[in-house]
C-alpha cells in the first residue's frame, strides 16, 4: 500500500503566452505560433500518516509584477480553502529558486524544506556576490531559504534521493542547476512531478526547450531523463504551468475545485 493518500495541483495564478516566446527557439520547428494557457501551482501532497508535504509554495504577485501573471487565488487563501494550515505542513519541496516557487516559503516556519545542493551553491553564491539583478530571484525570496537553514530545517540533496516514503527526488538541472523533479508513488499510480524541468506537454512529447535556461544541454537531457524515467517506472508525467491538466484530471469536489484538481 502507498503511503501516499492524495496529491493535488493547487492553481493561485495565470497568464496567457505564446509558443514562440516559452519555447527555445521556436522557428526551427517550422510550426504556427499560438497562444498557451499557462497556469501558476503549487502542489500538496497528503499521506496515509496524516503528513502534509508541499510541492513549491508559489509567490505574492501584486507585489512585483515579473511577466504579467495575473494573481487569482494567492497561496495563503488557497491554502485556507483546501483546509490546510501552513503550521502543520511537515515539509516543502523546492525544485528551485526561481521567485514563482519559493516567494511563499516563509509562511511554512516549522516545514523541513528540501532543496537541491547545486541550487543552494548557485543562489547563494548570486546573492553573495550582489549578482541577482536580472535574475528570476530576489534576497527576499532567498532570505526563507537562509532562514530554513539557520533553523536547521534545510536539506540539500545532490543525487537521487527518497525524501519521504514513496516520495523521490532527481537532480535534473537546466532551467536552473539545481532543479529537481519529484516522483511519488500513490495507490493508482506513479506520478512525476516536472515542475519547470518541463512546463507544458509539448516538452514532455516533443523534448523541447523552455526559453529560460542556465544550461541549455543540461535541460534537454532532463526532458530526456523525463521520458526514460517515466518508461521505466510507468509513471504519468505533469508539467508544471500547463493548464491543459486541468482538462485531464478531475476537480477536488465542492468550493475547492475551483483551483485545485485531483492528480491522484
Amino acid at each position: 500500500m502507498s503511503s501516499v493518500k492524495s496529491v493535488w495541483s493547487v492553481k493561485y495564478g495565470g497568464r496567457i503566452v505564446r509558443k514562440a516566446d516559452v519555447f527555445h527557439d521556436y522557428a526551427q520547428y517550422g510550426l504556427p505560433d499560438g497562444d498557451l494557457d499557462m497556469h501558476y501551482n503549487f502542489w500538496v501532497i497528503r499521506t496515509n500518516d496524516g503528513k502534509i508535504i508541499l510541492q513549491d509554495t508559489g509567490y505574492d504577485i501584486p507585489k512585483k509584477d515579473w511577466l504579467g501573471e495575473i494573481s487569482e487565488t494567492p497561496t495563503p487563501e488557497g491554502l485556507a480553502l483546501i483546509g490546510v494550515d501552513p503550521a502543520e505542513v511537515a515539509m516543502v519541496l523546492c525544485s528551485h529558486f526561481h521567485y514563482d516557487h519559493i516567494g511563499y516559503l516563509g509562511l511554512f516556519t516549522n516545514a523541513q524544506v528540501v532543496a537541491g545542493q547545486r541550487e543552494w551553491d548557485y543562489w547563494i553564491g548570486k546573492l553573495e556576490a550582489n549578482q541577482l539583478e536580472g535574475e528570476f530571484s530576489t534576497a527576499d525570496d532567498l532570505a526563507a531559504v537562509i532562514a530554513a537553514k539557520e533553523d536547521g530545517r534545510l536539506r540539500l540533496v545532490a543525487e537521487e534521493t527518497e525524501v519521504a516514503p514513496g516520495i523521490t527526488v532527481y537532480p535534473i538541472g537546466g532551467h536552473c542547476p539545481g532543479e529537481l523533479l519529484t516522483r511519488i508513488e500513490t495507490a493508482s499510480g506513479g506520478l512525476i512531478l516536472a515542475i519547470d524541468a518541463a512546463h507544458f506537454y509539448e516538452q514532455v512529447e516533443h523534448e523541447w526547450p523552455f526559453f529560460a535556461f542556465t544550461d541549455l544541454h543540461e535541460m534537454q537531457d532532463g526532458l530526456a531523463f523525463i521520458n526514460r524515467l517515466a518508461r521505466e517506472t510507468g509513471a504519468t508525467v505533469i508539467p508544471g504551468h500547463d493548464a491543459r491538466t486541468r482538462d485531464r484530471y478531475p476537480a477536488v469536489e465542492g468550493p475547492a475545485g475551483a483551483i485545485a484538481t485531483v492528480l491522484a
